[in-house]
C-alpha cells in the first residue's frame, strides 16, 4: 500500500508539473487568456490574492508594530526617568536612568543585524533618553544631583558629543538633526547670557560642518530654521525656563552674535558644490537665512535701538551685499547672489528713508536705483534687474500723489530713468535678459515724471515753454545717439504742448505772452515738420 500510495504522489506530481509547462508554452505562444479560463483557475487567483494579504500582515506586524512598540518602550523609559521617586535617592534615581538607557542601547546593538530597522530607532531614542538623563542631573529637577548649573551645563554639552559622534560614526542625517535641536535646547537650558547665545552660534558652525562632511541640506535648512527661533526665544525672556513672554530690559549687544550666526549660514551656499543640491535649494535656503536675518535685526531696532536705526540698517546692507558679491566671485551664483543682493538694497533703502527727511530721501532712492542697476548688470543677474525696476516704479508711483513735488526730487528722477535707460541699451549684451521692456518702462518714466516736474516747478504762463525745451531736447538726444525712441518721446512731448496751449495758456496768460507763446510753439513745429519732410525725401530718394 505505501508503494502505490508513493507511485500516485509521483504520477500527481508529474501531472501537475505538465500542466505548469503547457501553462508556460501557451504565455510564450502569445496566446490570449479567455475569461473561461481566467474562471478556470480560481485557486490561482485566490493563492496570489492570499499571498498579497500575507504580504501585508507581515509588514504591519514586523516593521509597524515594532515601531509603534519602540516609540512605548522609549516613551515609558523617559517617563521613568522624569519619574519623582520619593523613596529613592537623587543619585539613586539617576543611575535607574542611566540603567535603562544602558538596556536600551545594549537591545539596538544586540538587534543590529537581524532586526535593523527597530535597531535604528531603539538606538536614537536610546541616545535621546541618554540626553534626558543627563538634563535631569540638574535641570527640571526638585533634587537635582548636580548642584551647579555650569557642572549641569557641561554634562549636556558631554551628552551632546556623544550624540554627535554617534551621528557622524553612523552617518545619519536624522540623529544629526537630532543633535542639532538638542544643542540649540541646550543653549535656552543654560540660560545665560553670552554662554547661550555663543552655544547658538557653535551649534550653528556644527551644522554647517555637518554640511560640508556629508551633505546634508535638510539638516542645514533645519538649522538656520532652529537658529533663528531660538535667538528669539531668548530674546522674549527664554519663556523656556518658565519666564513671562516679554522683551529683555537690555539688548547685552547681542546684535554681534546674530551678525556672527549669520555669517556662519552663508558658508553653505559658498562650501557646496553643483550636484550638492539644486537651484530652488539654493533660493529656498537663501531666502529663510536672509528673511531670518532681516525679521531679527528688524526686532531689535524696534526695541533696543531705534536712535542707530540708520546704522544698523546700514550695517545689514553692507553685510548683504558683501555676500552677494562674495557669492558671485566664488560661486558665480545666481540665486544666492540675487537674493542677497535685493535684501541688502532692501536695508540700504530702508537707512535712507531713516536718515534723510522726506522730500529729500526721494532723491538718494532714485540715485540708489541706478547703482542696483548697475551692480545688477556686473552680476549679470536679470533677478535684480527685474526687482530693481519693480521697486523703482513703486516710488515713483509713491511720490506722485503723496509727496509735495519738489523740483530737485521730479529732475534726479527724470535723469536717472533716462540714464537707466542708456546703461541697459549699452550694456544689454552682458544680460540674459531682453531688456527693451525695461528700457521703455524707464522712458516711458521720465518722459512723464519730465512733464509732472515742470508744471510743478516753473510758474504756469512758461510750462509749455520748458516742455518745448524738453522736446528739442529729446530730438537733440536721437541725433546724438542715433535712437528713434527719443523721436518717439519728442513727438509726444509737442502734442502735449500744443494740448496745454489750447487748454490751460488761450484763456489763463496775458495777451503779449499768448502772442508770442503762439508764434514760438508754431515755429518749432514747423520746422520740425520741415526736417520730416526732408529726410522723407532723402529716404525715397535712397
Amino acid at each position: 500500500m505505501d508503494v502505490e500510495k508513493q507511485i500516485a504522489t509521483i504520477l500527481a506530481r508529474l501531472d501537475a508539473l505538465e500542466a505548469r509547462l503547457s501553462r508556460l508554452e501557451t504565455g510564450m505562444r502569445g496566446e490570449v487568456t479567455t475569461p473561461e479560463s481566467e474562471a478556470a483557475k480560481p485557486e490561482e487567483v485566490d493563492t496570489q490574492g492570499g499571498l498579497r494579504g500575507e504580504h501585508l500582515e507581515l509588514k504591519i506586524g514586523e516593521f509597524w508594530l515594532a515601531q509603534m512598540g519602540s516609540l512605548l518602550l522609549l516613551l515609558g523609559v523617559a517617563f521613568l526617568i522624569c519619574y519623582p521617586f520619593h523613596t529613592l535617592s537623587p543619585v539613586v534615581k539617576s543611575l535607574v536612568g542611566y540603567a535603562s538607557v544602558t538596556a536600551i542601547l545594549g537591545l539596538a546593538r544586540y538587534w543590529r543585524g537581524k532586526y535593523a530597522h527597530l535597531s535604528r530607532v531603539l538606538f536614537g531614542g536610546g541616545l535621546f533618553l541618554l540626553y534626558l538623563a543627563t538634563l535631569r542631573l540638574h535641570f527640571f529637577n526638585a533634587t537635582p544631583v548636580l548642584a551647579g548649573k555650569t557642572a549641569g551645563v557641561v554634562a549636556l554639552v558631554l551628552a551632546l558629543g556623544v550624540l554627535l559622534y554617534s551621528a557622524a560614526r553612523r552617518r545619519s542625517q536624522l540623529l544629526g538633526g537630532m543633535t542639532l535641536l538638542l544643542g540649540y535646547a541646550t543653549a535656552l537650558f543654560a540660560d545665560t547670557v553670552h554662554f547661550s547665545l555663543a552655544f547658538i552660534v557653535v551649534t550653528s558652525v556644527v551644522s554647517v560642518w555637518m554640511f560640508y562632511r556629508f551633505r546634508w541640506v535638510q539638516s542645514a535648512l533645519f538649522s538656520i530654521i532652529l537658529a533663528y527661533g531660538t535667538y528669539l526665544l531668548w530674546l522674549l525672556n527664554n519663556p523656556v525656563m518658565g519666564k513671562p513672554v516679554q522683551a529683555l530690559p537690555t539688548h547685552h549687544n547681542s546684535l554681534a552674535y546674530v551678525f556672527a550666526f549669520a555669517a556662519v549660514f552663508a558658508t553653505v551656499n559658498l562650501l557646496r558644490h553643483r550636484r550638492d543640491y539644486s537651484e530652488f535649494w539654493e533660493a529656498v535656503l537663501t531666502l529663510i537665512h536672509s528673511g531670518g536675518f532681516v525679521v531679527l535685526n528688524a526686532l531689535l531696532v524696534l526695541t533696543y535701538f531705534r536712535p542707530r536705526a540708520a546704522e544698523v540698517s546700514l550695517a545689514v546692507a553692507a553685510f548683504f551685499l558683501l555676500l552677494a558679491v562674495v557669492n558671485w566671485l566664488v560661486r558665480q551664483s545666481r540665486y544666492g547672489t540675487a537674493v542677497y543682493a535685493c535684501f541688502g538694497y532692501l536695508a540700504l533703502s530702508s537707512a535712507i528713508l531713516i536718515r534723510f527727511p522726506i522730500p529729500g530721501s526721494f532723491v538718494w532712492l532714485g540715485w540708489q536705483s541706478l547703482l542696483v542697476l548697475s551692480t545688477a548688470i556686473w552680476f549679470r543677474n536679470r533677478i535684480i534687474v527685474v526687482v530693481n525696476f519693480l521697486i523703482f516704479l513703486s516710488i515713483f508711483i509713491a511720490y506722485l500723489p503723496f509727496v509735495p513735488s519738489h523740483g530737485w526730487v521730479n529732475l534726479s528722477y527724470a535723469v536717472v530713468g533716462l540714464a537707466s535707460a542708456r546703461v541697459l541699451n549699452w550694456q544689454k549684451r552682458r544680460l540674459d535678459l531682453r531688456t527693451e521692456l525695461f528700457r521703455n518702462g524707464y522712458l516711458v518714466l521720465a518722459f512723464v515724471i519730465v512733464l509732472y516736474g515742470f508744471a510743478q516747478a516753473v510758474p504756469e504762463k512758461f510750462v509749455s515753454l520748458t516742455w518745448l525745451a524738453a522736446a528739442i531736447f529729446y530730438f537733440a538726444m536721437s541725433l546724438l545717439l542715433h535712437n528713434f525712441k527719443y523721436r518717439w518721446m519728442g513727438i509726444l512731448t509737442v502734442f502735449a504742448v500744443i494740448i496745454h496751449v489750447f487748454v490751460r495758456d488761450l484763456a489763463h496768460i496775458s495777451a503779449e505772452f499768448r502772442i508770442l507763446l503762439l508764434l514760438l510753439v508754431g515755429t518749432v513745429v514747423l520746422a520740425l515738420s520741415f526736417l520730416y519732410a526732408r529726410r522723407r525725401r532723402q529716404l525715397s530718394q535712397t
